[in-house]
């Protein structure tokens, strides 16, 4: 019983970080889905080159079975250059295919776990929207560097629930994921570069019509080195990224 007691203390801030990213999740979830479209660039455009429904249905045909190509111009070796960052990026990985995609469907509102003590304002565990997700990789100086793209048909909405990746991929503790849902950028706006050591960084494309559609980039730290790709330069290649976007 006495060595119950000495490790409990060490034991319950784990168990309080784990229970509370869901928890903030679930939160920012709810919140997305109730701002409609407040959020949406409001400059005009009418020639956005990406919707839901084109990137769903590429995250579709694309699979595991994946393509040598990632779709829509995302060209890491072209961002890279446009950036001024002189570093060289080849497709894939040995171990990951250069584009893969993968869709899922909507879920139904859930029952908050028993651990866990609901929001008063909100019942249950939001439901989360059907969405679609394009995976690209490419080795940079020996360390793989990964793009996702989240496509969803609800406005405002793709940040929330890219956070577990950026989380993730961003070292990011849960205050650093309130900072990202609470500096999320607008759609066109320059990308955010993730605190916590600048590790990933994250971007809104334009969409047309309905929906949203969030862009994570960051680079694995190579074996035995740290990583080449983050802070300041990785929100640059980001941008080129952005830039280059075509249908």
């Amino acid at each position: 019983m006495t060595a119950h007691r000495a490790t409990a203390p060490a034991v319950r801030p784990t168990v309080r970080r784990l229970l509370a990213l869901p928890a903030a999740l679930a939160v920012l979830l709810g919140a997305g889905a109730c701002s409609g479209g407040s959020d949406r660039s409001d400059d005009g455009r009418t020639d956005a080159a990406l919707s839901y429904p084109l990137v769903r249905s590429t995250a579709e045909q694309l699979g595991q079975g994946g393509s040598g190509t990632c779709p829509f111009g995302l060209d890491l070796a072209a961002a890279l250059k446009a950036a001024g960052v002189d570093l060289t990026a080849t497709p894939g990985t040995e171990d990951d295919k250069p584009a893969t995609g993968e869709v899922t469907e909507a879920t139904a509102p859930e029952p908050w776990p028993s651990a866990m003590t609901p929001p008063p304002s909100m019942a249950s565990v939001p439901g989360r929207p059907p969405t679609g997700w394009v995976t690209c990789v490419w080795t940079v100086d020996g360390g793989p560097v990964r793009l996702d793209l989240l496509a969803v048909p609800m406005n405002d909405v793709g940040v929330s629930l890219m956070l577990p990746k950026a989380q993730a991929a961003g070292q990011l503790r849960v205050d650093g994921i309130h900072t990202v849902y609470d500096r999320r950028p607008a759609p066109g706006a320059a990308p955010l570069v993730t605190p916590d050591g600048g590790l990933a960084a994250l971007a809104r494309v334009p969409v047309k019509g309905d929906g949203d559609l969030v862009l994570l980039l960051s680079q694995e730290p190579p074996d035995g080195g740290g990583r080449t790709l983050s802070g300041e330069p990785l929100g640059r290649v980001l941008a080129r990224l952005v830039a280059g976007i075509h249908a």
